[in-house]
């Protein structure tokens, strides 16, 4: 499968599933610390500054809180755990789930990124699909030692995108 930055998403009878395949010119430790370790995460997940803790086993959780906005803290429940190639969790509607699936190849890693959202519409028009596309570009920067900030006219340039892949596709 060719490496793109924009996910496809895939209408099932229960929701819908988003995929992104991103190939990392960087070891596979690099990029596993990167979505496993707190201050790694805070340089590209999220789109804000966050308190980020990490409890990295089955039952763990990884917790987004966020001191200077007034928004709900995060717990995803990590649900499958395989150092350094996979990684399972919870995610913010009921139901969803992401993971993380890290191969290492000659020139580096594959990410394989697949997000399960019981309403796929809903989690573009809310940002979760467009979060993730734009949080997955700030990655390759930071592990590259130069994290970059949260860039709403990227994400909201992405609104299009996204909204062009679900208008192709039929409802389930």
């Amino acid at each position: 499968m060719t490496s793109s930055p924009h996910g496809t998403i895939e209408r099932t009878p229960e929701g819908g599933i988003v995929r992104f395949d991103r190939h990392l010119a960087f070891p596979i430790g690099e990029v596993w610390a990167s979505i496993t370790e707190p201050t790694r995460l805070a340089d590209w997940w999220p789109p804000f500054a966050a308190d980020i803790s990490v409890d990295l086993r089955e039952g763990g959780s990884l917790v987004f809180a966020w001191p200077d906005m007034d928004f709900p803290t995060l717990e995803f429940r990590i649900v499958r755990l395989e150092a350094p190639t996979l990684l399972e969790h919870t995610h913010t509607s009921p139901g969803s789930w992401m993971r993380w699936e890290l191969e290492s190849v000659p020139t580096g890693t594959r990410l394989r990124a697949t997000y399960f959202v019981p309403d796929v519409d809903m989690a573009i028009e809310r940002g979760d699909v467009l979060g993730l596309h734009h949080s997955l570009d700030r990655l390759e920067p930071a592990l590259d030692g130069r994290p970059q900030a949260w860039d709403n006219d990227a994400f909201n340039a992405l609104r299009a995108i996204y909204a062009g892949l679900t208008e192709a596709q039929p409802r389930a």
